[in-house]
């Protein structure tokens, strides 16, 4: 999953799985995954300008580390062009803070426009 590209105001999906250093399934029980996409130069202490966020909390296989990313329509609906990426695994108690993939993100402008 390292270089998404998505097409701009249409609903994405992708079936991520999270695995440790050493390669094994990552349990999500009781995590949330961010998911973010920022500009690439966007190197803020926060997340304010974002044009993607994305709280998972609900995972396809938590033990075995599958979750699901499901973007809608509005929340792809940005300026086409590269991004920047990354997933962040977290849980408050007891405190968990994990980043675990990055990458890069194309925002891509559909050719066909008609709807009717």
């Amino acid at each position: 999953m390292g270089r998404l590209t998505i097409q701009k105001g249409n609903p994405y999906n992708a079936t991520i799985t999270i695995r440790n250093s050493a390669g094994n399934p990552y349990d999500l029980t009781g995590k949330t995954v961010f998911f973010t996409v920022k500009s690439r130069n966007d190197h803020a202490d926060n997340d304010d300008a974002s044009l993607i966020t994305k709280d998972i909390t609900e995972h396809t296989d938590e033990e075995n580390g599958i979750t699901v990313l499901e973007l809608n329509t509005e929340q792809t609906d940005i300026t086409v062009g590269d991004y920047r990426w990354d997933i962040r695994i977290y849980k408050a108690d007891p405190l968990v803070q994990l980043n675990t993939k990055s990458g890069f993100c194309e925002i891509e402008d559909v050719t066909t426009k008609r709807i009717s």
